[in-house]
């Protein structure tokens, strides 16, 4: 098996396709974040979007930045899902919603600790990519709030 072929075949699928599909079909450009159920032809088939999905959005191209290459259209696209979920993910209190519809309203509300982890992540991220301190302080406060609920995770959940 050549190890180096394949290498070379993925990082073309990802660079040359799934990466370019994202950024033209996952972007909500009227009201930030990122649509997440997206035929092959890349319509919306439903437009909740949902925070952990969002989270790995945010951090996808966020490392990308931070380890593959500075690329101004994936740090946009970064930084637009980042401050959607700064406005409207959580509630105040950095406890993250399960779900939003498109324009942010809450639609599920904080219900495990999967959407802190991935906001976590991806707020830790966008802070490397971007230079920007309040993204630093969003990772560390939910990163606490999850310290928080290590004794009772479940809690009103």
């Amino acid at each position: 098996m050549d190890f180096q072929h394949l290498a070379d075949q993925y990082r073309s699928e990802l660079m040359d396709s799934v990466l370019p599909f994202w950024l033209e079909h996952s972007q909500d450009k009227t009201y930030g974040g990122y649509f997440s159920c997206l035929d092959r032809d890349g319509s919306v088939y439903d437009t909740d979007k949902f925070i952990w999905l969002q989270g790995r959005e945010v951090w996808l191209f966020s490392m990308l930045c931070n380890k593959v290459e500075k690329r101004k259209e994936w740090l946009d696209c970064a930084i637009q899902g980042g401050e959607f979920l700064r406005k409207y993910g959580h509630d105040g209190q950095y406890d993250w919603y399960f779900s939003l519809t498109r324009e942010g309203k809450p639609i599920i509300d904080p219900y495990n600790i999967f959407s802190y982890t991935f906001a976590t992540m991806a707020f830790a991220q966008l802070a490397m990519a971007s230079g920007n301190d309040e993204y630093a302080q969003i990772a560390k406060k939910t990163f606490d709030r999850i310290l928080e609920k290590r004794s009772n995770p479940k809690g009103k959940w």
